[in-house]
């Protein structure tokens, strides 16, 4: 079986869809009869679709956000997988005719792609993973409601009904997209994730910067942006610094376009600490350093990397109550969940007064995630996307 996992952005991103296409391409070329390789639009095609994206949320295009992760370093992550660009749509349908299958991002961008520019019938069977939440619960804004309305509307169900299938993530995403493509195979199946050599990468990862062993350090990791609930977590930081500012340090990680009221908040509390953008190779040894880890995201996610990614380590972690992280986070086992700004605030300042969470955090999330069952039930359903093509 040959498949192509195609995303519009380049892997020098490092986002989430980024990390998840390198590990699993990785993971799919090393199983016997499998080919699997990233393909993206190349390094131009990215320069502008950046500059377009930007425009669209209305902020200063920044090139370094597409080149966070070197090529060589891909390359090596890629294992026995290949990483092909191209410059242009007929390239880019040229190559992909080269597969048994293709499987992309559920993105608006993508449906357009394949509809109008490539053409769903002159390439191989595509799978959409719903890796961009189909519906933001919760949604305040003027992006994220247009999104919640285009993502419902005849609009992208015209644009992605020539897809074979569809991957859902979370539950939430499952219903909407079954409700909206009734006549589509749709397969819930997890983000593959493997706790345990999580774990041991952070032996071998250099720590990212330094943590002081007398502090209670607090991390907070994702990109800086409304979205992810960056006014919600300086209001937590002014809470929690009423009462607890000497015994505890906050370490902020990650870059976006709110990265300025992180560096003023950095400025104005001595306990803030600004990181910037982490590579992802070492943020395993920046999880090992942390005494717990929060989230203030808020409008449900697919799949949350970082509260696994934490639970790993054995570090405990408090979120909001939504998607995405309501479905990892037992409440009071491996975290805490939250409905409001003040129980985050509380919950951290319960954690820093020393309490403790029974249990064994580690042996909960290895019990929870199964990547080698993930990535089995991801290939079947590939091959059962393939098998009417034949046919």
């Amino acid at each position: 079986m040959r498949i192509a996992i195609f995303n519009t952005v380049q892997l020098e991103t490092a986002g989430g869809m980024e990390h998840f296409s390198i590990q699993t391409a990785a993971h799919l070329a090393s199983l016997p009869g499998v080919q699997a390789d990233c393909v993206t639009m190349d390094e131009a095609f990215n320069l502008r679709y950046g500059r377009l994206h930007s425009l669209y949320f209305f902020r200063r295009f920044d090139r370094a956000t597409i080149f966070r992760e070197p090529r060589g370093a891909i390359e090596q992550r890629l294992g026995q997988a290949r990483y092909v660009q191209c410059a242009t749509f007929a390239e880019l349908r040229e190559a992909l005719g080269q597969y048994d299958l293709v499987y992309s991002r559920n993105e608006i961008t993508e449906a357009f792609l394949f509809r109008a520019r490539v053409g769903y019938g002159n390439v191989p069977p595509v799978v959409f993973g719903c890796h961009c939440p189909h519906r933001f619960i919760g949604a305040s804004t003027l992006h994220s409601r247009l999104h919640n309305w285009l993502y419902a509307s005849p609009i992208y169900t015209r644009l992605a009904k020539g897809v074979a299938g569809f991957h859902t993530i979370s539950g939430g995403d499952t219903a909407a997209v079954e409700r909206q493509f009734p006549e589509h195979p749709v397969v819930q199946i997890p983000n593959p994730f493997d706790a345990v050599g999580y774990a041991e990468q952070a032996g071998r990862a250099t720590p990212p910067f330094a943590v002081d062993a007398a502090k209670f350090n607090i991390l907070w990791a994702g990109r800086l942006t409304g979205q992810k609930g960056v006014a919600e977590l300086l209001e937590v930081i002014g809470r929690v610094n009423e009462s607890h500012g000497g015994k505890v340090a906050w370490h902020i990680c990650g870059e976006g376009e709110l990265s300025g009221l992180v560096s003023e908040a950095s400025a104005r509390h001595e306990n803030v600490h600004a990181h910037g953008h982490v590579d992802r190779l070492a943020m395993p040894a920046a999880y090992a350093g942390a005494d717990l880890f929060i989230s203030t995201s808020q409008w449900g996610e697919t799949y949350a990397y970082t509260p696994r990614e934490a639970n790993s380590l054995g570090v405990p972690v408090v979120a909001f109550d939504i998607s995405g992280y309501n479905e990892i986070i037992e409440d009071g086992r491996n975290g805490r969940l939250a409905k409001s700004v003040d129980e985050i605030a509380a919950q951290v300042n319960w954690f820093a007064d020393g309490n403790r969470l029974d249990g064994d955090i580690r042996e909960y999330i290895r019990a929870r995630t199964d990547h080698a069952a993930a990535y089995g039930q991801l290939i079947g359903f590939f091959r059962d996307c393939i098998a009417p093509s034949i046919e």
